[in-house]
Order: structure tokens, then sequence, then C-alpha cells
């Protein structure tokens, strides 16, 4: 599967005033980061797109009700078997978090993994 290649700011990257497109591995990682990066509700085409927040954010965060939400998000992209290794990464002076995963592929049963999602935008 071919896809347009997308920036951490989710702007097209263009080369030479052509779309630079990612296949393989770095396409995949690029579909489970843009679940990840969605608020569920948020895609008015499909409003079960992306990733229920609701455990991951604010005061009532809880670190284990958020592991199965992130587990139940990936789940929309058929090509991800499993995920294996789940990293939440808080930064308490910037208030921020993000997480790093690692995942198995349907496919062929390797490994993809992805570092720094930030879930919070």
């Amino acid at each position: 599967m071919k896809s347009p290649l997308i920036d951490e700011n989710g702007d097209l990257v263009m080369k030479n005033g052509e779309i630079v497109m990612v296949e393989g591995d770095e396409e995949l990682a690029q579909s489970v980061e843009s679940i990840l990066k969605t608020r569920q509700g948020e895609f008015f085409m499909n409003t079960e797109f992306g990733l229920n927040r609701d455990n991951l954010l604010g005061k009532q965060a809880n670190q284990d009700d958020a592991h199965d939400d992130i587990v139940e998000a990936i789940a929309q992209e058929e090509r991800i078997a499993t995920v294996d290794q789940i990293t939440f990464n808080d930064d308490p002076v910037a208030r921020s978090r993000s997480v790093s995963l690692t995942m198995t592929k349907a496919d062929d049963g390797e490994t993809v993994s992805i570092e720094d999602v930030d879930v919070e935008s």
C-alpha cells in the first residue's frame, strides 16, 4: 500500500513539486499514528475512527484503561495483529503525554515500532 507522506504537523510532504509517497512499514506506522492522533468522533465521515482519549488525559487519566483504549483504536488497522508493548512517555514540566508502541504485523509476524506519538493534539 502507498500513501502520501504526512509530516509531524499533519501536512503533505512535497519534494520538487511532487507529493512524497511512503509504503511498507513506514506507511503502516503512519497509518497507526494517524489513528492515535485523531480523537474518536472527530472525523465526520467515520465517527468511530480514532482514539477515545477519556482515560488518557486529564486528572481522571487511568493508564490501564488508556492501554485498552489504545489497543482498541489500533484494532482499526487490520494489518496489525497484536499490540505487544505500549510505553507512556509523560513530561510533567511540559504537561504532555506521548506513547511509544511495538506491534506485530498480521501478514508476516514481523514487528513494527513507533516512538513518541503525541496523543494530546
